[in-house]
């Protein structure tokens, strides 16, 4: 069999198809002789249980994402030693230039970081990730004049 073949077969399938005995008239005939409103509204003691067990599911189900909720705002939560970085910022506020020109244009990048650090945390104080920025920033620059020192 090639593809022209099975082409010529999915389309002959395309074709509508009549079904060889009417459904609904069978099913109208079932529901008017067997069922009575009574019947039909009468809940089974399967029907309670599958009940309970939706109402269980759907409960668990709320409580799960409640205490999603509840472990990631407590994540988000600022820790109160992490509000203390704004005004604990480091008392070396002065430009630092080292004597080695290798280090000169870090040390003047971590310098303009810091600084526009510092203006953004005047607008938003308590942005913990602004904080985080700024507190790699000055473990940066501690890194930067400890890599002189080294230097001699």
């Amino acid at each position: 069999m090639n593809e022209f073949e099975w082409l010529r077969q999915t389309r002959e399938l395309n074709q509508p198809v009549a079904p060889r005995n009417d459904l609904w008239a069978r099913i109208d005939a079932s529901l008017d002789e067997s069922a009575t409103p009574a019947d039909i509204a009468a809940p089974t003691p399967i029907g309670r249980a599958r009940h309970r067990r939706v109402w269980a599911l759907a409960a668990s189900m709320a409580a799960a994402v409640v205490l999603a909720a509840g472990v990631v705002w407590h994540m988000h939560a600022i820790p109160p030693a992490a509000e203390s970085v704004a005004t604990s910022m480091s008392p070396d506020n002065t430009p630092w230039k080292p004597n080695d020109p290798r280090l000169a244009g870090a040390a003047v990048q971590l310098d303009a970081a810091r600084m526009e650090l510092q203006q953004a945390m005047q607008q938003a104080p308590d942005s913990p990730a602004l904080q985080r920025l700024l507190q790699r920033t000055d473990a940066q620059q501690t890194r930067l004049r400890e890599f002189e020192k080294q230097a001699g």
